[in-house]
């Protein structure tokens, strides 16, 4: 394989047309980068982690880059990187560059408005670690799909196929790669694991999902924590999948299948219904609402995100009538999960504190987290989960686990 400039100078021009997509605030960057690689299958295997590392770095520097060059990312791309003689995958910032002088919010690469929000949530030193750490990749999790396999079953055979991985230290399914590894691999194509960030797997797991109940995942987009409710129901009982983007719930079906899960059911939501679903109300034993939110405890997974306003209040707004009509299916004594992968207490404990001051028949659940230890220890004196990157390892992710009482 070539190392010339012009090799070189093919990835940056991809990974510019990737950053041009991305900037045009349609798809998320993983689906773009997947659509580039389909129709450039001649791409190895080098030259698509080279083109993703170039997009990736840009994205998690985007801010900073902005205020340093006054361009957008994919220029800043064409001016800095055209000859560059160095690997592209070790991309970093120049240091004549990082000399410039620059506010707090783009060195923490943060927009103004989140930043100013974790300085008042968080405090200086940890906002600093906070930011830090969205500014880092991801690691690669798994869950283990124990309705197929045990995950130290599933470890084993990782270790026969050469894939080196461990368990994760919080979650009892999770296992972490110590790399990538490619989306048609055995592991998927069986089902015996889904990727799923650790703290994705932790909200699923606060559900306390149990066989023969029924299981409402409220907003299950493309259904990864559908799939994990399944799995702790041992696939016995009656578990909903509900949303209103019926693109992605229709995205559910095959991973089902793959999973050798038989018992879910996918409905459809209507966004404007003030009260779906008539023949559940009062029905289930649990229901897990994770909110569509800002999404920026995901940004070390989705750095583009940070490209793109947030309106807290307006979210907040949405966030609490899903909630309550999520609320109005739970049985009395039954269990509500409000969840999201954000790190902004305008989305989380805002949300939760309005809900309860309407809703005097909820409380914090006081037997949340006891059927797993290591999740009972997270749970803060208030009852709620919240998930840090920089604490835990995983996404940041909030949850308030509530019980309606008995009528």
């Amino acid at each position: 394989m070539s190392d010339s400039p012009s090799y070189r100078r093919a990835h940056v021009a991809r990974a510019r047309a990737a950053l041009a997509d991305i900037a045009s605030g349609g798809r998320p960057a993983d689906q773009i980068l997947d659509a580039l690689f389909r129709s450039h299958r001649e791409m190895g295997k080098r030259d698509r982690a080279q083109v993703s590392a170039l997009v990736y770095g840009v994205l998690r520097d985007a801010l900073r880059l902005q205020v340093l060059t006054g361009t957008e990312p994919a220029a800043w791309l064409a001016r800095h990187l055209a000859d560059l003689g160095a690997d592209p995958s070790a991309y970093e910032l120049p240091a004549a560059a990082a000399l410039a002088p620059v506010s707090a919010a783009a060195e923490a690469n943060l927009p103004e408005p989140i930043h100013a929000a974790f300085l008042a949530q968080y405090g200086e030193d940890e906002t600093r670690a906070l930011a830090q750490a969205l500014n880092r990749e991801a690691p690669a999790d798994l869950r283990a799909n124990t309705l197929k396999l045990g995950r130290d079953a599933l470890l084993a055979q990782l270790a026969d196929e050469g894939i080196a991985a461990t368990a994760t230290p919080l979650s009892p399914w999770g296992i972490r790669l110590s790399k990538r590894i490619a989306s048609g691999a055995r592991v998927f194509a069986e089902g015996l694991a889904e990727p799923q960030d650790e703290g994705s797997q932790l909200l699923a797991l606060l559900v306390a999902a149990q066989p023969g109940e029924t299981v409402i995942d409220f907003c299950a987009g493309a259904g990864g924590k559908t799939l994990a409710l399944a799995a702790a129901m041992r696939d016995r009982g009656r578990l909903v999948a509900a949303d209103s983007a019926t693109g992605r719930l229709a995205r559910l079906s095959p991973r089902l299948e793959r999973a050798g899960v038989a018992g879910v059911e996918a409905r459809p939501l209507a966004a404007d219904d003030p009260e779906p679903f008539p023949d559940l109300v009062g029905q289930a034993d649990a229901v897990l609402v994770d909110a569509p939110c800002s999404g920026t405890g995901t940004w070390r997974r989705n750095p583009e995100l940070r490209l793109r306003p947030v309106d807290t209040a307006a979210l907040a707004g949405q966030q609490l009538a899903i909630l309550e009509r999520a609320a109005r299916l739970v049985r009395p004594g039954g269990r509500l999960v409000y969840a999201t992968c954000s790190l902004l207490a305008a989305e989380n404990e805002a949300v939760v504190d309005a809900f309860l001051a309407r809703h005097p028949d909820y409380a914090p659940d006081p037997a949340a987290g006891q059927h797993w230890p290591p999740l009972a220890a997270l749970l803060g004196a208030d009852r709620r989960l919240r998930l840090l990157p920089h604490r835990h390892g995983s996404d940041g992710f909030f949850a308030a686990p509530l019980r309606r009482q008995p009528a």
